[in-house]
């Protein structure tokens, strides 16, 4: 019985690196199968064709070659500063195989070279479970492959860039690993998501095979029956080892293993707050980091609408009919419009110094709030809208404007319990400084008439534990609440050091108010958890 077997490219690389080159052994499987033996014991075997050198530094290694043995293998020329990767030599001979493999654990990489049904489709190979990785230079190729067998991976291993490129395809993957160089790695497990701190990163001689070489040490954990926390952390410690050297790792490691337990990330972020508060950059922030969501924001059903208001305001119903191709969000409003005309309610106009908008019928807050929602949503989400005192609105629907829309929004929500609100609260004067200096960059602008009656002050009720925490009780359901007090103008350096405190200050409350899976307030200030009733 193989405990492990990995499938993919052998090769010989010459690399080009922060001015150094070197010519050493290379491909998937042999980055993978090389960092998995200097993590276990246990018995590993590639399938690949290699050559006779090749093939006797893996015998040495403990490693069985099922391929075949050639003269010749593929070559590559990779410049890592121009992120280029040349075929020098392809050979493309098959690999047959006629008697019974038994497997453990199979990992295919999902590469050009490697043919994938050859494996899964030959009854030759029986196997327990199954991981993928895929590489950005040809994930598309093989998004087919990923559809086609995605109800036998059990693992997928990929970097940010291949995710945001596969993730419509592979929601149905219990396990998705996600590396994003010097960030920290993300686990998509079970619909939950999971964050892990790499390890020091400052002493890179070459980024070729690090994402290989995690592979290889997560699944020699995983074939140990480890946790998973130590898996990723297996992973995490050989990555950082190949950075350190050109090619595969041969020498034992050296580098001593460090405790890194998983802090959960929510699956679902509402940030609140006034208008020129801060939401867009804390959310460009917070991505930077962590690019798993979608977002969701209001602003762009809002300036559809506010755009439609314009045409149809002109009186011309050929401008209004021009229109039709743009509508993305308001369609049925559209059409209602084109009924109508001329006697139009319309939900918007113009400002009356001609900067900006007023909203005039005061339903378009919950209208394009649920627009974008339902548009939008995906098992990770970022949401982000403004409320302000709105008499009109107030009038028609209560004073709790946050409660209405918040309902609105998380009941949309797949995971709504892995949910936190962020409320971004600021001074009117920095606010109103702020909105002018937007609209110079040519973002929009809020009116005036809007700045000083409806975001004049921030309405966002929620109960407070400090100044920071808190929580929103919504039927029956209480939900972390981070107040972030963005009421400086900082440089770029200044805001960055800002934000990341937030962030993991952030990421901390919501650990402790998630713990356990409990999810209504007890009331234990000091402790702030979630509970839920049973």
């Amino acid at each position: 019985m193989i405990d492990i077997c990995f499938v993919g490219n052998s090769s010989i690389d010459d690399i080009k690196s922060f001015n150094n080159r070197k010519k050493v052994f290379g491909g998937s499987c042999i980055y993978s199968s090389l960092s998995c033996r200097n993590s276990t014991n246990k018995n590993i075997s590639v399938i690949s064709n290699v050559n006779v050198e090749l093939n006797a530094l893996l015998k040495s290694k403990g490693i069985n070659v099922i391929g075949n043995i050639l003269s010749s293998i593929n070559s590559f020329k990779i410049d890592e500063d121009n992120n280029s990767c040349i075929f020098i030599n392809k050979v493309d001979i098959p690999i047959i195989i006629d008697d019974q493999i038994n497997i453990n654990h199979l990992h295919i990489s999902f590469r050009k070279g490697v043919d994938i049904d050859s494996i899964l489709e030959n009854p030759n190979i029986n196997y327990k479970t199954l991981s993928v990785d895929v590489m950005i230079h040809s994930v598309e190729e093989f998004i087919p492959y990923l559809e086609k067998y995605k109800d036998k991976i059990t693992t997928l291993f990929c970097n940010l860039k291949e995710y945001i490129k596969t993730k419509k395809f592979i929601q149905s993957i219990p396990n998705i690993v996600i590396t994003n160089e010097d960030k920290p790695v993300v686990l998509m497990k079970d619909g939950k998501n999971y964050s892990y701190d790499i390890m020091d990163t400052k002493s890179i001689v070459s980024t070729t095979g690090a994402g290989d070489s995690f592979i290889g040490g997560y699944l020699a954990k995983q074939i140990e029956c480890k946790s998973i926390d130590e898996c990723i952390t297996e992973g995490i410690m050989n990555s950082s080892s190949s950075i350190k050297n050109f090619g595969p790792i041969i020498s034992p490691l050296k580098t001593k293993q460090s405790n890194n337990n998983s802090k959960k990330i929510p699956n679902n972020i509402i940030v609140v707050g006034n208008s020129c508060a801060g939401k867009s950059t804390f959310i460009d922030f917070f991505k930077s980091l962590y690019n798993i969501y979608a977002d969701i924001d209001d602003l762009p059903p809002l300036l559809e609408m506010f755009e439609l208001d314009d045409i149809a305001s002109k009186g011309s119903l050929e401008d209004i009919k021009t229109f039709k191709s743009k509508v993305v969000y308001m369609k049925d409003i559209y059409e209602e419009y084109i009924k109508e005309f001329p006697n139009i309610n319309h939900y918007s106009v113009k400002a009356k110094d001609g900067n900006g908008h007023n909203i005039i019928n005061p339903s378009l807050w919950d209208i394009i709030l649920e627009r974008t929602v339902n548009y939008s949503k995906e098992q990770n989400n970022i949401i982000q809208f403004s409320r302000g005192k709105d008499a009109a609105y107030e009038k028609k629907f209560g004073n709790n404007v946050y409660e209405r829309s918040l309902r609105s929004v998380i009941n949309e929500l797949p995971n709504k319990d892995e949910t936190i609100i962020i409320n971004l609260s600021s001074d009117l004067e920095i606010r109103k400084s702020r909105n002018y200096i937007r609209y110079q960059n040519g973002g929009h602008f809020v009116s005036e008439e809007t700045m000083n009656q409806v975001y004049k002050n921030d309405i966002f009720n929620y109960e407070h534990i400090d100044i920071n925490r808190g929580f929103f009780l919504l039927e029956g359901v209480s939900y972390p609440v981070f107040t972030i007090i963005n009421n400086k103008m900082l440089s770029q350096v200044e805001l960055n050091q800002f934000l990341m405190y937030n962030l993991n200050e952030i990421i901390n409350y919501f650990n402790e108010f998630r713990r356990d899976d409990k999810y209504e307030y007890e009331g234990n200030s000091k402790k702030y958890l979630a509970k839920q009733s049973k």
